[in-house]
């Protein structure tokens, strides 16, 4: 009897430690997230909460316009480019005005790069610095809002690593962030259009 309560207790033992380690390793996983959004005050996040009503504004906003037909897939390249193009003087004559900081204002500027600035000196930093370093060089073209995303003729563009876009807020469907540079943009992707950008957001 004693040596089945024994080995019961001992079984149980092990649970409880392997379940400790395991709930441990959780925590881990999670531990960069939770560390940069530490440094987050209820004025940043009134910052990011009125960036992506913004940024939802401006999907809304096209959706009416031509540009708001989805792109259907194709192999036929010219037909592609031709949608592209409709799609983006539908957004250019949308936004006639636009002008940078539309969309990334300067409370969300200052958030933005408190945010690339965290992730860049975190756990993953060094991972992404050197992912950035290695990705497709971007155009040498001066970014200009409601201008074409400078890789209209094909040029590769500078890919976000993973590890830095999930620290910063999900955009709705259609829109992408590129880096260009030091520069954050914020991409239409069915227009190839530069809705908006932040210079010099990367330190």
């Amino acid at each position: 009897m004693n040596t089945d309560r024994f080995v019961a207790h001992s079984l149980i033992g092990r649970i409880v430690v392997r379940g400790a380690i395991f709930l441990l390793i959780i925590l881990n996983t999670q531990c960069t997230p939770v560390v940069i959004a530490q440094d987050i005050t209820a004025a940043d996040k009134t910052a990011l909460e009125q960036f992506d009503r913004r940024a939802t504004d401006y999907m809304k906003t096209i959706r009416k316009s031509p540009s708001g037909k989805p792109m259907k897939p194709s192999s036929d390249v010219s037909s592609l480019e031709k949608e592209r193009t409709e799609a983006r003087v539908a957004v250019q004559q949308t936004r006639a005005n636009a002008k940078r900081g539309d969309i990334f204002a300067p409370d969300s500027t200052v958030i933005f790069k408190k945010l690339l600035k965290q992730a860049l000196s975190g756990p993953d930093g060094a991972k992404i610095t050197a992912s950035l370093k290695h990705a497709e060089p971007l155009v040498p073209t001066a970014l200009v809002v409601n201008a074409p995303f400078p890789n209209e003729h094909g040029q590769p563009m500078q890919s976000v690593p993973a590890s830095l876009l999930q620290n910063l807020p999900k955009l709705p469907k259609g829109l992408e962030y590129r880096v260009a540079g030091k520069a954050l943009a914020l991409r239409d992707v069915d227009a190839n259009i530069v809705v908006d950008y932040i210079p010099d957001a990367l330190p």
